[in-house]
């Protein structure tokens, strides 16, 4: 049986171009496609982003896509019909360039879909973490939450692969003392998008990092 390694993409915020780069170094034949969330916003391409890796999904059915908080957000803002006045700036910029309202509500549909998690025994992705009491980690309103935790992680057994907090090294980091590493190296400010290849037994094998492309925020 051919073994089969992950390549888990962090943080993209529309950053389209820089993720295709980013994408080259990915082998879809012996390696797990996964994302950790929060495709949109910041960038000036999420619609381009969240058609991209629904794509992927559909050409590569065991791609893993999880939520993000800012997946989160924005179908709230659409399903609850939030006056554009009461939405975030970056939130609202993102809505002038993609109707989420009306003619791409499918992708609303899919970002409610997204899991929180992804744990097959070898490693455990979530968007921000699991926090270290393992408190209302599921509870997507909550603080606590895998979608919005920043602070002290729970150790596991296994690898934890989160994102979230953009590292203060704009590349990936690894905690020995939580077993997990930090992929997020701040596409959210134009810095930097990050991956990370880990093999089947759960071990970084290489780290990919690209420097935001301008086309992506001019």
């Amino acid at each position: 049986m051919r073994e089969m390694n992950y390549f888990i993409v962090g943080d993209v915020h529309g950053c389209y171009y820089t993720l295709k780069k980013l994408l080259q170094n990915w082998d879809s034949d012996r390696q797990k496609l996964i994302f950790v969330g929060d495709y949109i916003n910041k960038g000036k391409h999420s619609r381009k982003v969240v058609e991209l890796v629904r794509e992927l999904q559909y050409r590569y059915p065991g791609t893993v896509c999880i939520k993000g908080n800012h997946e989160y957000e924005m179908v709230r803002y659409i399903e609850d019909g939030t006056k554009n006045s009461d939405i975030k700036e970056n939130f609202r910029n993102t809505l002038m360039d993609y109707d989420l309202r009306n003619k791409y509500r499918d992708d609303v549909k899919w970002m409610k879909r997204l899991p929180l998690y992804y744990d097959d025994g070898d490693i455990y992705v979530t968007h921000a973490g699991v926090n270290w009491l393992g408190l209302r980690k599921f509870k997507e309103n909550s603080s606590w939450c895998v979608l919005r935790y920043r602070g002290r992680l729970k150790r596991m057994s296994r690898l934890q692969v989160f994102g979230h907090t953009p590292t203060e090294s704009k590349r990936p980091e690894f905690n020995k003392k939580s077993n997990a590493i930090n992929i997020d190296s701040g596409a959210g400010n134009f810095d930097n998008m990050s991956a990370v290849l880990i093999d089947d037994a759960g071990k970084i094998r290489k780290i990919y990092t690209e420097q935001i492309r301008k086309e992506d925020y001019h």
